[in-house]
Parts: structure tokens; C-alpha cells; sequence
């Protein structure tokens, strides 16, 4: 992962997320489905009047943390939940990069190592990099056979030509600049060398989706994501000398939906249906499949 600085805490009430669920699910319908539109407007109106009572009233506060900061409070339970970006992306990925010949592979912002060891169980020499230590140390459990290092996107601790084969795995999200990250990439590709570069989705950043876990220090917490277009990317590839082969991008459907944190606590209030016309069919992660210029 990369660096950022915006460490604040943030806080509002159940009630309130979910009035923004019924706004959405509202938007969404009102052209399409008049049923759908009714029982949310009359959700809202019900709920409006109910703000100051338990459940619509409880806290969620949630603190801001750097990258490093919180990717090492949440490296000791990483990988024990699957969060809806796994689950939409990794089977895609994984797809991709089986495509490719056996070589030397980067797993760029390797985190728990996850890419890491489907890499290794390929046959090929895997690098993993990441800007956070306490993942490192997770992911060195998980793959031995790995090399893994401490660096940043925007500086890799690898020479010019010297990687067959990429991945970059929903860390570029964090990333003010997407150009810096990029360009990295493209310098440590041989000619010819391919990349797998996932994302969560700038639609879903849009509507107020960050990376946020459960810290044993400060309970909720989350690392900023920020908002890249596609054109973005497109303008970034071009510059490194990166040729876009495919670009994927997944839909929230109900296994994704299902494992969202907060969806028990939906289906808890009875509120039936909301995910679905609220979320479902949303993008939730892009991927590029690039390849750099012989």
C-alpha cells in the first residue's frame, strides 16, 4: 500500500446510513419501479420521525488512519472476513493472471499476500512489495517460497525490466495520483510484460466507500479511498507505455450483498428488499488487464 495523511474520526447514526440507503434505492427505481419507490419514501418518512430512538439513533464512529497505520491494525484480521471487493475480484483476477507464462511476478501492495499465493502455487518466482511491515509479516507465513519486501507504490525496490508478469490489487484507490504508481509499474515490466491492475470501482467511491475493518484500538476504522475515473486510468496507462488488453468491471450481486458488515444489522430491523434495490447491479470493482509496449 501507499502513504496518505488524513487521520480524523467521523461519526453518525444508523438511521442515518439508512436513510441514505432509502434515497438511493429511491433514485434508482423512481423511472422503473413505482412499488419500490412507495416503500421507501414511506420507510424514510416512518424512520424520520424515529431518529432519536435505539436502533435509528446508535453511533457508528468511524477514525480515519493512514495507509500504514491502518493496514497494520488490520493485518492480524485481514484475512478471516471476506470483504465484497474480494469476493468480486479475486476470482477475476486470478482468471487473468493464469492466463500468462511462468516468469518472475510482482504482487505490487501484496498486503496478507493473498495474489501472492496464487502466484506461488503457479509455478512462478513471486516479489511482493508493501509499504506496510505487520502485512508483510502475514503474507511471509502464507507464501515461504515468496520474497517479499517493504516499499511504496511510487518507489519499488526493483531494476527497470526486471518483472514478467504484475498484479496491483485494490491499493491504486488510495493513491492521490494515479500517474506516480503507474509509471512504477511500467518501469519494472520487461517489454511485453502483462499487469493485472484491480480497483475499487470510482462509482462506488462516489457514493461513500472506503476501506474500513474493525480495529481492536479504536473499534471502526477505515482508510480513504479516492475517486479515480476510468478516463484517469486511461490517461495514466498511456503515459507508462501500458496497452489496455480488457477492462472488467463486476456488479454487486447478493453474495457480495450478503457479506457487506452491515447487512445483518439491515436484515435485524426488517428492512426487506433495501439492499437489493439499493445496491445490487452497482459496480463495485474495476479491472484492467494491460500489457507494456515490446
Amino acid at each position: 500500500m501507499t502513504k496518505n495523511n488524513h487521520p480524523e474520526s467521523q461519526q453518525f447514526t444508523f438511521g442515518q446510513f439508512i436513510l441514505g440507503l432509502e434515497g438511493l434505492a429511491i433514485l434508482r427505481s423512481s423511472l422503473l419501479d413505482a412499488p419500490t419507490v412507495k416503500m421507501s419514501a414511506e420507510k424514510i418518512a416512518e424512520i424520520a420521525l424515529q431518529l432519536n430512538e435505539s436502533p435509528w439513533s446508535n453511533p457508528v464512529e468511524a477514525v480515519e488512519r493512514t495507509v500504514t497505520d491502518g493496514y497494520g491494525e488490520w493485518a492480524p484480521s485481514y484475512d478471516q472476513t471476506s470483504s465484497p471487493p474480494i469476493l468480486a475480484e479475486e476470482p477475476v483476477v486470478h482468471s487473468l493472471l493464469a492466463k500468462y507464462p511462468l516468469g518472475t511476478a510482482l504482487d505490487a501492495a501484496c498486503g496478507t499476500g493473498r495474489h501472492s499465493a496464487y502466484l506461488a502455487s503457479l509455478g512462478h518466482r513471486v516479489i511482493g512489495i508493501d509499504a506496510t511491515p505487520e502485512m508483510l509479516e502475514v503474507a511471509k507465513s502464507k507464501v515461504p517460497a515468496a520474497q517479499f519486501k517493504v516499499g511504496d507504490l511510487t518507489s519499488l525496490p526493483l531494476p527497470d525490466n526486471s518483472i514478467d508478469l504484475a498484479v496491483c490489487s485494490l491499493a491504486l484507490t488510495h493513491c492521490p495520483d494515479l500517474s506516480p504508481p503507474i509509471a512504477e509499474l511500467s518501469r519494472a515490466l520487461k517489454p511485453g510484460g502483462a499487469a493485472i491492475i484491480s480497483d475499487v470501482h470510482p462509482f462506488l467511491v462516489m457514493l461513500g466507500a472506503h476501506a474500513d475493518f474493525r480495529s481492536d484500538r479504536a473499534g471502526k476504522a477505515f482508510v480513504r479511498n479516492r475517486i479515480h475515473l476510468p478516463s484517469a486510468y486511461i490517461s495514466a496507462f498511456k503515459d507508462a507505455g501500458l496497452r489496455i488488453v480488457q477492462c472488467i468491471e463486476t456488479l454487486y450481486g447478493d453474495r457480495e450483498i450478503a457479506a457487506m458488515g452491515f447487512a445483518e444489522q439491515i436484515n435485524n430491523v426488517r428492512l426487506d428488499g433495501l439492499m437489493e434495490a439499493a445496491v445490487k447491479g452497482i459496480p463495485n470493482v474495476i479491472i484492467w488487464e494491460l500489457a507494456k509496449s515490446e
